[in-house]
């Protein structure tokens, strides 16, 4: 059965909002170098002198000049298959699903493109982490990036829910149901139906009850913690689900028919890091649900809204190396080969209160690793 570039997204979004927040609380503070030789790294450094070695995979490069996105395994550069081996198989995914978007080298560029493309590598590829990296002119690549410190540690409640909040921001999302099915079957959460097709989401440490509109929207998240009642019955019966890796494969085989997709994570910058705060998100400002936290500000009331959630989400983002479109520039502006690349100066986050009447303009890291 095929999907559409939306189903994709819809599948990926959530999951990988959590780990690129996961991800960006690890190089949070860290300057970052990349290389793209046969033996490809992107190192990130702490301000503390910690190392986090990290394996890049070129997906593309997104041209701002050009407003065009090309992909890696359309490789002008010429880089080695270590490079650019995944996006072949990104692009032999689809292939198999009939995704155009995955197999025409060259597409115009929107706003939501880039980051509707990493989602949709990462669904088909099972790799969760991103960095969009500042290669200069203009130009973004866009890397998948593998590490064991990334795995993702036992699924929490407020955690979860709080990767669902930013995730509606990142991108349009249009059946979130179709979204959350995919999402707790990644991350082994078990689920138990609710009166009027609602959901609620089982954790070791609380509960989460979801509520849907007629269009498969989340209207309201009730949050409870700690894990009590009938919620902590239907925990104890409930059997694993699987691990992510296991539920992925699973995943992919349905919801084929759901509805549009959601961004994802930015590159952080190599300097400084502030709190968390997304971008807003068009049409999701009007559907994205409360949440209920108990025993501190709920993170409802901090991201009530698609809108709020901009303001307030987490802030993972940086920048790296050499761009898939060397043979189109000037000699010039061509990307630097196989060595390290030096980062993009990019403005550093200024921390400071948000006004009730106006949503904060810094850009913080997690914004940066969704690429807004």
């Amino acid at each position: 059965m095929s999907s559409t570039l939306q189903d994709l997204v819809n599948r990926a979004v959530f999951y990988s909002t959590e780990v690129q927040t996961h991800f960006g609380a690890l190089i949070a503070d860290a300057e970052w170098e990349v290389d793209f030789s046969s033996d490809p790294h992107l190192t990130f450094t702490s301000t503390e002198g910690a190392v986090l070695r990290t394996r890049p995979h070129l997906l593309g490069s997104e041209s701002g000049r050009e407003k065009t996105w090309l992909w890696g395994w359309e490789n002008v550069n010429d880089f080695p298959d270590a490079i650019v081996g995944l996006s072949h198989e990104v692009r032999k995914f689809g292939a198999a699903e009939d995704v155009s978007e995955l197999t025409t080298p060259e597409l115009s560029l929107d706003e939501e493109l880039a980051l509707r493309l990493t989602l949709a590598s990462k669904e088909a590829t099972d790799k969760w982490a991103h960095y969009p990296a500042a290669a200069g002119a203009g130009t973004t690549v866009w890397l998948l990036v593998d590490a064991a410190e990334i795995a993702l540690p036992a699924p929490q409640v407020k955690v979860s829910v709080r990767a669902l909040m930013q995730g509606l921001t990142q991108t349009t999302v249009t059946n979130h149901r179709a979204a959350i099915d995919a999402y707790v079957a990644k991350r082994g959460i078990p689920t138990a139906e609710l009166p009027e097709g609602g959901l609620r989401m089982l954790f070791a440490d609380g509960s989460a009850d979801l509520s849907f509109d007629d269009q498969r929207r989340i209207s309201n998240c009730d949050l409870n913690a700690p894990l009590e009642g009938e919620a902590a019955e239907q925990y104890a019966a409930a059997e694993p689900t699987g691990t992510p890796a296991e539920a992925a494969a699973a995943s992919r085989t349905t919801e084929s028919t759901s509805a549009p997709a959601a961004k994802d994570v930015a590159a952080p910058p190599a300097s400084t890091p502030t709190t968390p705060t997304p971008a807003s998100a068009g049409e999701t400002a009007e559907t994205a649900p409360t949440e209920s936290v108990p025993d501190e500000k709920p993170a409802a009331e901090a991201t009530p809204t698609a809108e709020a959630q901009t303001d307030e989400a987490a802030e993972p983002a940086a920048e790296a190396s050499d761009t898939a479109r060397g043979e189109q520039r000037p000699e010039d502006e061509r990307p630097l080969g196989d060595g390290p690349v030096e980062p993009a100066e990019t403005e550093t986050p200024v921390e400071e209160e948000p006004s009730k009447d106006a949503k904060p303009k810094k850009k913080g890291l997690f914004s940066k690793l969704f690429g807004r």
